[in-house]
Parts: structure tokens; C-alpha cells; sequence
């Protein structure tokens, strides 16, 4: 975990914006603060949440705060009268809130998980009052639809996060503020912030400031590499986002800095009328509704009277004999934002809009491989050399960078020996500290592997590398294949369980994609 900048820190909190900053915060503790008051501030330093929100939605919302205002001013005066020490677990306040006010405390495990999925959206609120009432623990959460600067923030500072739950698992998604906060507390005791106010001042305005400038500077920058994949976004414009020019949208958390990102707006439009590219790689938010998102700009408008309407996606002969896996068509574009869209997928809707007069040019071209060739392999080395180390460079890793062949590393028992039998041929992904090398996935290279038993004799030998340290995907291939392994549940590598492509695969674009993907 890396240390503040003090001299900078310092600055800060004695400038007259810091100090104001500051001040609003502890609004938080402030008995004389009203409900108002903490609405207000939560509107300040998280204004995407609320940038919609009419006078009647307001009034529900204050409602929501006011409720758990109730709920926990009562549990901070039980801990009172029983002269308790530290913070209610957030086990027990979940249980307390479900349960109401009684002295059994509910399993949470045996509570379905839709319960949890109505009640993820106030989190914020129900932070908002646990920060006012145990400000020694508890963290207002204005991470909610801002989760990319916590992330950010986290890597900046070396802050370990949370492992995200799996989307369909809002329980884990409710609990997960409980220890977001754990983590971040943690940071704030090691570099001696004292107060909460100083602590949120230091999250939502020092560092997400720098943050969104540093974000802002980046994304003013043309995007250099020709987008290697496609993604549909569905929504409904409101009036923010009629003139917005870049910004977050509910998307894949595969997606990636640079990827195409075709717009079709639903009710009352039913267009397709904007092209976007991602401007940082997919986002998982725990607590959003819509569980992850992409940041989008570079927009390009399709005029209104050239934008493909649905009916003529419904007469599309592409996507009428299309198949129906992956086919937002066929799915009428309900519940497809976020859903890939292949490089056939691309192509028919630029023809689409060719034959309306749209000039195609100006739009993203997505990456179409080249062609591997009819290559001559008579060893092992050619495998490498005119087979793997093309792909991984045309896929945009460098080499010794990005990827080094024969890397001696440390297996957990001593240094690995020094014989290329005893090392992995390829390590993707690699991160060096002071006494070791660590790598994402690791790759066997072999001249041809005749039958199963030879593909199971060089696994057993990949497998070995593979379980040491981060490697997270073991590749084996030869001249005939690519096959590819990951870490199931168990964090094991089922030697029954992976993927399989061809070398001719990979001039096919999707196909392409999806090892790209895999491999990334």
C-alpha cells in the first residue's frame, strides 16, 4: 500500500477549497445537520446518480433516507445504553433492517436473493446515515455510477478491493460495502487521516478531481490501434444525454479501451443512430443496477433520416437467417446492451447504412486479421517463430515486453532450473517485482501433438508452470491447434474443460476476437 504525498496532502486541506470541502463533509456528524442537508451533499459529489431526478422522485428518495435515519439512530442508541464499543457488524444491521426491530438475527443466507436486489439501489442511502451515525467505520458510498474513480484510486494507492461477486449475486453485492470500507479504512489508518470529513474530502474531491482532469487529457487523445471488437448499447436518450458527447453507458465489463460501440435507441425512436468508441476498458460496479459499464466518446451521429430503424433490421435478410445465438435482432433489442457484435454483424449493418447514403468511411473500421498463410512448419521453433509470436504481436503485445519465451521464474520451492524443458515456452502478461516474474498465461509450444496422449503428457507439463503464482489461462499448441485452458471455480486446470481453435481460425474475425479475449 503506497503512501500519500503528504507535502501535497497537506496543501490541500489548507487551501480555502479544501478547507470548504471539508467543512461540507462534516455536515455528515453534524446533529444540527438535516436530512436535506446530507441529500444535498450526496447531489454535490455525485451528481450522475441524481442528474435526472424530479421534485416527486426527491421526495421518495428523502423518504428512503429518512427511514433509515430511524433504523439506525436507534441502533447507534442501543450501543449507547450498553456501552458498546467499535460498530454494529453489517450482518446484523442487514438482519435488523429485513427483520425489524427484534432480538432475532435472520441468516442472511436464507434470505432470496431478489430481497437483495431491492433493496441494492439504497445503499447509498442507508451509507449515507450509517457514515452519520458510526463515522468511525462506515464510508458514505458516492462510489455508486463513480466505481471507475475508486478503481483508479485503489490502483494509484495499491488499495486490494474486494473480489466483485458475480453479477447475479446481489447478496455478495449488498455486503460488499461492508468491505469496500474495511479496505479503505485500512488505507486511511496506515497514512494517519484522522476524521471521516478529511477522509471523504480526500476521496470525492483531491483525488477524484485529478482523477476525472487525468481522464479528460487521456480521452482528448485519438485512439491508435484499430478496434479489435464490437458491442450493441440500447437505452433511451433522456435530456442529458441528448447533448452528451461522451459518458458512462451500461455495457459488457469485456469490453475494451478503443472498441466500437453501436448505439440503437429504443422508445420512442427505434433507431440506430450513433457510433461510439470506448474510451476506458469495462467497469464492474458491484452496487449499480446494471452491474457494469463503459466510458463512451468519440461520438459519430447518424442522421436521422439515414439511422436504420427496426423494421429494417427485421427485414434484414443477414439477421433474419442469422442464428439466434447472440442475435439482438431476434431478441428485438430487449435486455442486448452489452451483447458483442461480431465482425459479420458490422459489416451488414455499414451496408445497411451504405444504401442510405451514409458514407461508411467515417465510421471505426474493426479489425479483420491477416491472413496467416500456407506457412512451413518442419519444427518446433517454426511453430513459434511463424505461427504464435506473429499472432501474439499482431494481437498488440510486444515481444520481451508484453510476452517472453523460456522466462526463468520462481516456483514457490527455489528458482526453476535453468534447461528450457523446465520453464514454460511462452509467459503473456508479465509482471516483474523486485525477486520474481509473474504472468497471467502461460503457453507450451510444440512441434505437432499427435493423439491425446502427447496432448496429455505436454498439459501435465503446462499444468506444472501454469499453477504456480498468477497464471490465470495455460495455452498449448502445435501446427495443427491452439487450446486453450482456464481456471475453473476450483482454480484448478480441467484438463477436460478449454477451448480450440485452429491456425486458420484466426483469419476468421470472430473467431479471432474470441481468442483474443481469451487470452487478454
Amino acid at each position: 500500500m503506497k503512501k500519500i504525498i503528504k507535502l501535497h496532502w497537506n496543501n490541500y486541506k489548507n487551501s480555502d477549497s479544501g478547507k470548504e470541502v471539508i467543512a461540507t463533509f462534516d455536515k455528515l456528524t453534524d446533529p444540527n445537520s438535516s436530512l436535506e442537508d446530507l441529500y444535498l451533499l450526496a447531489c454535490r459529489f455525485n451528481p450522475k446518480v441524481f442528474k435526472n431526478i424530479s421534485e416527486k422522485e426527491k421526495k421518495q428518495e428523502l423518504k428512503v433516507l429518512a427511514f433509515f435515519d430511524g433504523e439506525i439512530k436507534f441502533i447507534r442508541t442501543e450501543f449507547d445504553k450498553l456501552n458498546l464499543e467499535g460498530y454494529p457488524d453489517f450482518k446484523f444491521i442487514t438482519s435488523f433492517l429485513i427483520n425489524g426491530n427484534n432480538n432475532d438475527e435472520i441468516d442472511l443466507e436464507k434470505i432470496p436473493q431478489s430481497s437483495f436486489k431491492k433493496i441494492l439501489g439504497d445503499n447509498l442511502f442507508l451509507s449515507l446515515v450509517l457514515s452519520r451515525y458510526f463515522p468511525e467505520y462506515y464510508l458514505p458510498n458516492l462510489f455508486i455510477m463513480q466505481f471507475i474513480y475508486l478503481k483508479k484510486i485503489s490502483e494509484k494507492y495499491d488499495i486490494t478491493l474486494p473480489k466483485t461477486p458475480n453479477r447475479s449475486d446481489y447478496r455478495s453485492r449488498w455486503l460488499y460495502y461492508d468491505e469496500m470500507c474495511t479496505a479503505l479504512n485500512n488505507f486511511a489508518i496506515e497514512n494517519d487521516i484522522q476524521s471521516l470529513s478529511e477522509f471523504c474530502a480526500f476521496l470525492f474531491d483531491y483525488e477524484m478531481t485529478v482523477i476525472k482532469e487525468e481522464m479528460e487529457e487521456e480521452h482528448s487523445k485519438p485512439i491508435p490501434d484499430v478496434p479489435g471488437q464490437a458491442w450493441i448499447l440500447v437505452g433511451n436518450y433522456g435530456e442529458a444525454e441528448k447533448t452528451m458527447n461522451e459518458g458512462y453507458w451500461q455495457s459488457s465489463p469485456f469490453t475494451s479501451k478503443g472498441d466500437i460501440m453501436v448505439f440503437y435507441e429504443k422508445s420512442p425512436v427505434k433507431k440506430l443512430n450513433s457510433v461510439w468508441i470506448a474510451l476506458e476498458d469495462g467497469v464492474v460496479e458491484p452496487f449499480g443496477h446494471y452491474y457494469s459499464y463503459s466510458y463512451i466518446g468519440h461520438k459519430i451521429v447518424i442522421p436521422d433520416d439515414i439511422a436504420i430503424p427496426f423494421a429494417d433490421f427485421k427485414e434484414s435478410e443477414y439477421f433474419m437467417n442469422r442464428d439466434k445465438k447472440g442475435n439482438f435482432v431476434s431478441k428485438n433489442f430487449q435486455d442486448v446492451s452489452g451483447w458483442e457484435v461480431t465482425y459479420n454483424d458490422y459489416a451488414e449493418i455499414k451496408r445497411m447504412l451504405e444504401s442510405k447514403g451514409f458514407n461508411t468511411n467515417v465510421l471505426p473500421k474493426l479489425y479483420e486479421p491477416m491472413k496467416v498463410g500456407n506457412v512451413k512448419i518442419e519444427r518446433e521453433q517454426d511453430v513459434s517463430d511463424q505461427l504464435l509470436i506473429p499472432l501474439l504481436v499482431q494481437m498488440g503485445w510486444k515481444k520481451d515486453i508484453d510476452f517472453k519465451a523460456e522466462v526463468e521464474f520462481n516456483a514457490g520451492r527455489g528458482k526453476t532450473g535453468h534447461s528450457s524443458d523446465k520453464r514454460p515456452d511462452f509467459l503473456l502478461h508479465i509482471v516483474e517485482t523486485n525477486d520474481d516474474i509473474e504472468a497471467k498465461v502461460a503457453i507450451e509450444v510444440k512441434h505437432y501433438m499427435k493423439n491425446e496422449k502427447e496432448i496429455h503428457e505436454n498439459f501435465v507439463q503446462g499444468r506444472s508452470y501454469a499453477k504456480w503464482g498468477a497464471v490465470q489461462v495455460l495455452v498449448l499448441c502445435d501446427m495443427k491447434r491452439i487450446r486453450v485452458y482456464q481456471r475453473n471455480k476450483k482454480n484448478k486446470f480441467d484438463e477436460n474443460d478449454y477451448i480450440e481453435f485452429s491456425w486458420k481460425d484466426t483469419e476468421i474475425p470472430d473467431k479471432y476476437t474470441e481468442l483474443k479475449k481469451l487470452l487478454s
